[in-house]
């Protein structure tokens, strides 16, 4: 019985060995996942760092900076307060842009009823210069 117990030890021994092998870890493998603990702790003391709570130093930086805020504001309002009590003016109508004006056109000279019947001198020059504008009749 004696090689039996020593043949089992020697069987257990080896099964460790093997065991020890077979999940031993690569380099790289342990060096990524020490990598992800580092990591994670950063992460976890940014979670505690926000957890806590507000110095007193922190806090009289945070009122100074709201005092500061209110006195903008109020300065806002004394800026804005005027205009609105300021009467307000009806828009200016303006014409549609896509219409355009049309030209006006150049008045004609008005004639006076007396001036047909004293004036035949006038008339003859502007019969004549409508007789130069207009094409020779075809006869």
């Amino acid at each position: 019985m004696a090689k039996k117990k020593s043949a089992s030890r020697t069987d257990a021994v080896r099964d460790a060995v093997d065991q020890a092998f077979k999940s031993q870890m690569p380099r790289e493998r342990l060096s990524d996942l020490l990598d992800e603990i580092g990591n994670t702790a950063g992460r976890l003391r940014g979670a505690v760092d926000e957890l806590r709570p507000a110095t007193e130093a922190e806090i009289k930086d945070l009122r100074g900076e709201i005092a500061a805020l209110r006195s903008e504001v109020a300065a806002l309002r004394a800026r804005i307060e005027p205009l609105e009590a300021a009467p307000k003016r009806a828009p200016a109508r303006r014409a549609p842009a896509a219409k355009k004006a049309a030209p006006r056109k150049a008045a004609a000279p008005k004639r006076a009823a007396s001036s047909r019947s004293t004036s035949t001198a006038a008339a003859k020059p502007a019969a004549a210069s409508r007789a130069r504008k207009s094409p020779p009749a075809a006869g």
